[in-house]
C-alpha cells in the first residue's frame, strides 16, 4: 500500500532505547533520499518515565507529525494508552507479546519476541530496541544495509554494541520478512532523486553555523533544551580551534561572552528560560557596552522551571524587550534547521556590523527535533562591519587618527579596533560615559551617546527589510480563506494543517515573522495589505497569543482571533486544522 506520507512510532519506558530506535529509523529514510522529520518526547526525571520518537517521511517536503501513525514500535504498555490517538484500525503494531502480554487493541498486531530473540542469540539486552527496527524496516521495504548505515550514523565512534545493535536489527529483519500473517503494510513510492542533504537537529544547526560564523569562544552553563550546544561545541573545539567553557553559573556565562566579543572574536552562548533570566543584567551591559554578543535562547515550557523537557514559545515578549534600560538589538526567530544555518550566519555579520548585541530564538521542538535539509552553503560571507584589523588600525593611527571607543557616527556604529593595538585607548564602561568611554553623567553627553546608541536601529532595520527577507508568505492571499501568523516551529505546524484544510477547501495565506526585533513594519504591511479585511488569527506554542501584541503594537494591525497550545507538544497537523476549521465555523 504506497502512501504520500508515512509515520512510525517507538515508545518504550525511559532507558529502553526508543529514542536511539526512532533516531536510527528516521537516519535511514533520510540516507533513501526522503524528506524526513523526527521528534523526541521525554520526562524531565533522573530515571523511569515514558519516552517516545516519532519518525514522518515522504517524498514530498514534511513540515510536522501528524496523527495516525502507520507503525508502531511498543517496548512498553504505556505506548498503548498514552499514544492512543496515533492507533488506529490500519496502524501495524510490533510488540512482544512474552513482555507485554497480549494487547486487546483495535489495530494490526504484530507479535515480534524480542527477547526471546535477545536471549537465544547471547546478546546484550540493550540492544533489544533494535530487534524491533529491524522487523519494522522489513514492512517498510528499507533495505536492512540502510538501517546498518543509519546505525553507524547514530554512533560515530563505534564500539562493541553498534555490531550488536547490527545483528539485532538483522535477526528482526529476517523474523518479520518470514512472518506468513496477511499484512498490508504501507510503503513509500521510491524517493526522488535529490542533492546531498544532511540529518540534523536544530541545535545542532546553530552549531554548525556558528563554526562557518567563525565562532572562536563559546561558554555555556547546561540547561535543557540548550546543553546539546554545548555538548556539540566542545567535542569539535580542538578540531576547530575554538576555546569552549563550561562555566560555574549562567551569569559568568554571559560575562566571558561578553569580555570575548569586547576582545574582537566572535562568542556566543545558549540557555534557556531559567538561564537567560540571570543574564539580564549581563544583557544589558552588552547594550551599553555595544557589544556583538549573541545569546542562543532555547525555549521551554514555563514559567519558573515549568516542564523542562517540553515546548513552549512563551519567551518572546520577554525576549524582545529584555534587559534593563533601552537600547538596540537583534531577535530572529528561525522556523526550522535550514533557516537556522542560515540566519546564525546572518545574525552574527549583523550583530557585529552594528554592534549590537543579538538573541536567536528557537523552542524546545526545533532544538532537539531532526530534520531532513539540504546540505548548507560553504561559500558564506564573513562581515566584520566597523572592527579594524590590527594593521589597518596600526596605520591610521600613524596618520593621526584619534581612537575613540564610542565616536559617535551618522549610522551610531563606531569603529572598533582590538584591544592591545599600540596607540589606542580601549576603554569601556557599565556606566554611561563619552566618546572615550569615561564615565560621565552630564546632560549633553549622555543624551548624545543615548542618542548615538538608539540610532543604529534605523539603520539596522533598514538593512533587514532590504536584505534578509524578515517576513516570509506562504499561499496564494487571493484564494485564502484565512490569514494566519505565526513564528517559529509553529509555522510548520501551520504549512502541515494547510494541506488537510486544502481538501476542505480552506485555503490559508501564512504570515511568517522572522525578524522580531527590529521588527520588520514595512514589510509586514507588504504581506497584510492583499488581505487587508480578512479574517485572520494567530497561532502560536503559548497561552495570550505574543506574536499578536507585538504585531498590533508595531503596526495596529489586530487579529481576530488565536489558537494556541501550551501543554507542552507540538501540534500535530490534523489537530491543528481541526481547531482551526472550528474556529472558522464559530
Amino acid at each position: 500500500m504506497l502512501k504520500r506520507f508515512i509515520q512510525v512510532l517507538v515508545g518504550g519506558v525511559a532507558g529502553s532505547g526508543s529514542l536511539t530506535a526512532g533516531a536510527v529509523i528516521g537516519r535511514a529514510l533520510h540516507r533513501l533520499g526522503y524528506h524526513v522529520v523526527g521528534v523526541n518526547e521525554y520526562p524531565s526525571i533522573i530515571r523511569g518515565g515514558h519516552t517516545a520518537y516519532w519518525v514522518r517521511a515522504g517524498v514530498e517536503p514534511v513540515y510536522e507529525i501528524d496523527y495516525p501513525s502507520d507503525y508502531v514500535i511498543a517496548l512498553d504498555k504505556a505506548t498503548f494508552s498514552v499514544h492512543s490517538r496515533d492507533i488506529e484500525r490500519d496502524t501495524v503494531i510490533i510488540y512482544d507479546e512474552e513482555s507485554l502480554g497480549k494487547q486487546d487493541v483495535d489495530a494490526v498486531t504484530v507479535n515480534v519476541p524480542f527477547k526471546r530473540i535477545i536471549r537465544e542469540n547471547k546478546l546484550n539486552p540493550l540492544v533489544t530496541n533494535m530487534v524491533g527496527v529491524g522487523a519494522a524496516a522489513a514492512l517498510m521495504g528499507i533495505p536492512v544495509t540502510f538501517i546498518e548505515k543509519a546505525i553507524e550514523d547514530q554512533f560515530p565512534r563505534g564500539g562493541p554494541l553498534v555490531e550488536m545493535d547490527k545483528k539485532a536489527v538483522i535477526l528482526g529483519y529476517e523474523y518479520a520478512s518470514s512472518m506468513t500473517e496477511n499484512i498490508e503494510p504501507a510503503r513509500l513510492p521510491d524517493p526522488p532523486r535529490r542533492g546531498r542533504r544532511v540529518f540534523v537537529t536544530g541545535n545542532e544547526a546553530a552549531s554548525l553555523a556558528m563554526v562557518r560564523a567563525g565562532v572562536r569562544f563559546y561558554a555555556a552553563y547546561p540547561m535543557t533544551p540548550a546543553s546539546p550546544i554545548l555538548h556539540y561545541m566542545a567535542r569539535i573545539s580542538r578540531e576547530k580551534d575554538i576555546i569552549v567553557i563550561q562555566a560555574e553559573s549562567e551569569i559568568a556565562a554571559a560575562q566571558m561572552v561578553v569580555g570575548a566579543a569586547w576582545a574582537g572574536v566572535r562568542a556566543a552562548t545558549a540557555t534557556s528560560g531559567g538561564g537567560f533570566a540571570l543574564m539580564q543584567e549581563t544583557f544589558s551591559m552588552a547594550g551599553m557596552f555595544e557589544t556583538p554578543a549573541v545569546f542562543i535562547l532555547a525555549m521551554r515550557a514555563g514559567p519558573s522551571t515549568g516542564m523542562a523537557t517540553q515546548n513552549g514559545q512563551a519567551d518572546l515578549l520577554w525576549t524582545v524587550f529584555s534587559g534593563h534600560g533601552e537600547f538596540p538589538r537583534i531577535v530572529v526567530a528561525p522556523r526550522d534547521q535550514y533557516e537556522m544555518y542560515n540566519r546564525v550566519i546572518e545574525v552574527f555579520n549583523l550583530a557585529e556590523k552594528y554592534r549590537v548585541p543579538a538573541v536567536i530564538v528557537e523552542d524546545k521542538h526545533l532544538a532537539e527535533s531532526h530534520r531532513s535539509i539540504e546540505e548548507p552553503p560553504e561559500n558564506i560571507v564573513i562581515d566584520r562591519g566597523a572592527v579594524l584589523s590590527r594593521r589597518e588600525a596600526e596605520e591610521r593611527i600613524k596618520r593621526g587618527w584619534v581612537f575613540k571607543p564610542y565616536e559617535i557616527t551618522e549610522t551610531g556604529v563606531s569603529p572598533w579596533v582590538p584591544p592591545g593595538t599600540p596607540g589606542a585607548i580601549v576603554k569601556s564602561e557599565s556606566s554611561e560615559h563619552n566618546e572615550e568611554g569615561y564615565v560621565s553623567s552630564h546632560p549633553e553627553i549622555a543624551a548624545a551617546m543615548y542618542e548615538k546608541r538608539m540610532r543604529k536601529e534605523r539603520f539596522l532595520r533598514k538593512e533587514i527589510e532590504e536584505k534578509h527577507d524578515p517576513v516570509k508568505t506562504y499561499g496564494d492571499p487571493d484564494k485564502a480563506s484565512l490569514t494566519v501568523y505565526t513564528w517559529g516551529s509553529a509555522t510548520n505546524a501551520v504549512l502541515e494543517a494547510s494541506r488537510h484544510l486544502a481538501g476542505r477547501g480552506v485555503g490559508l495565506y501564512v504570515v511568517q515573522v522572522v525578524y522580531m526585533a527590529p521588527f520588520p513594519v514595512n514589510r509586514f504591511m507588504e504581506a497584510y495589505e492583499p488581505v487587508r479585511g480578512k479574517p485572520s488569527l494567530t497561532v502560536e506554542y503559548n497561552y495570550t497569543g505574543q506574536l499578536g501584541k507585538l504585531i498590533r503594537m508595531e503596526t495596529g494591525v489586530r487579529a481576530d482571533g488565536h489558537i494556541g497550545k501550551y501543554d507542552g507538544r507540538p501540534f500535530r497537523g490534523i489537530e491543528l486544522a481541526e481547531k482551526i476549521a472550528s474556529w472558522l465555523r464559530r
